[in-house]
């Protein structure tokens, strides 16, 4: 009589891009094909203004449930249910899958898309709304229903669908081009990589670490990190640069409280320095406004001033909790808040600069061999590639 044995996923902002709506939704219907490799799906193709995904066993709903939460660009999904495409079996569908859901209030959203269908969309749904408000006592509600069922009236066979999942937004990831994130082992940049990732960015990776100045704990946590960040992307590329050359010539030749500052120059370099040997077009932070010392206006200024890319901060104007709240809802901050030293937290001086000026800072490294010293630490880099 019925059979479940695919999935409606809806877009929203993919919707607006007009006649590039074709490329965007080729890569959200590759992009769900990579997430449900190995779950029982047989076909993934793009319908209207959305994406049916087949099914091969109903029993595998539950892990492709799980799976379609993680990929950017969905805004929602639907189990669905194929009927013959007659009201009486669409109704007898109804018996028998509302009596198990509670609710008071319900919408019939009916489409035909089978013009010989002896009824119009408008009536569909006045039938089978008075049919399902004197069944099961509900309320007809247009606005903000309890349940909203969808009926797809096709040529032979009929979708209907209901129980809304919800996706996480944005847009599939690739179609914005790469960037490379300077990926701390705190709680920040993991959530930074996480909103680029939303905005179409395919992210590469950066950790630098002083191993072994200090314990590999921060090296393990930005792997872990990756790992439970690639659930959204599918595949991603680690750099894991030693940074304690780098800091020891600084440390020699720079006064305490301006290290800081020319540790994150150096960083921003290497940094750009991968991503031009990876065709990245934009470097990510986790930086927000005066949340430390580093990140005042006048030395986020004077950091960002060595790199010819683009440095986008997706944080900029969040506040500490807010961060912490993103951190949570996607799973890093148990991981950001186990304790180790990175290499920022290597010899801090009690008081940092707050307002550092950039001829000053140019002229502390003036006695550095910056090409040299940036050259050798993407050449020492470790790279990991973290797939499925």
């Amino acid at each position: 009589m019925k059979s479940q044995n695919s999935i409606i996923a809806r877009v929203h902002e993919i919707a607006l891009k007009g006649k590039n709506r074709p490329m965007f939704f080729a890569k959200l219907v590759s992009n769900i094909k990579s997430a449900l490799v190995g779950v029982g799906t047989t076909k993934v193709r793009r319908i209207h203004m959305g994406v049916e995904i087949l099914l091969d066993d109903e029993e595998s709903w539950p892990d492709v449930r799980d799976r379609l939460k993680n990929v950017f660009g969905i805004v929602k999904f639907y189990r669905c249910f194929r009927v013959p495409s007659s009201i009486d079996p669409i109704k007898e569908f109804l018996i028998d899958e509302l009596g198990n859901i509670e609710f008071k209030t319900f919408r019939i959203t009916a489409k035909r898309g089978y013009k010989g269908f002896p009824m119009t969309s408008l009536e569909v749904n006045k039938d089978l709304g008075s049919f399902v408000a004197e069944r099961f006592g509900a309320t007809v509600d247009l606005h903000n229903p309890d349940l909203n069922v969808f009926v797809e009236i096709q040529h032979r066979e009929s979708m209907v669908y209901y129980e809304e999942e919800t996706g996480p937004g944005g847009l599939p990831v690739g179609v914005s081009g790469n960037v490379v994130v300077l990926l701390s082992g705190g709680i920040d940049s993991p959530v930074a990589a996480s909103k680029v990732m939303k905005r179409g960015c395919e992210v590469i990776f950066v950790h630098f670490h002083s191993f072994p100045l200090v314990d590999g704990t921060s090296r393990e946590k930005a792997i872990e990190i990756v790992e439970l960040l690639n659930r959204y992307q599918n595949g991603a590329t680690l750099f894991l640069v030693p940074f304690a050359d780098v800091q020891k010539d600084i440390i020699l030749s720079v006064p305490p409280p301006y290290r800081v500052v020319i540790y994150r120059r150096f960083m921003l370099r290497i940094a750009e320095a991968i991503a031009n040997k990876m065709g990245a077009k934009a470097l990510v932070t986790g930086e927000s406004v005066g949340q430390v010392g580093s990140q005042t206006l006048d030395n986020i200024a004077t950091i960002r001033s060595v790199a010819s890319s683009p440095v986008l901060s997706p944080l900029i104007g969040m506040d500490k909790q807010e961060i912490v709240e993103e951190a949570r809802r996607i799973g890093t901050f148990p991981i950001s808040i186990i304790p180790d030293e990175d290499c920022c937290t290597l010899f801090v001086p009690k008081h940092p600069v707050l307002r550092s000026k950039l001829e000053d800072v140019e002229a502390m490294e003036s006695s550095l061999d910056l090409v040299n010293l940036v050259e050798t630490a993407v050449s020492m880099a470790e790279v990991r590639k973290v797939t499925g």
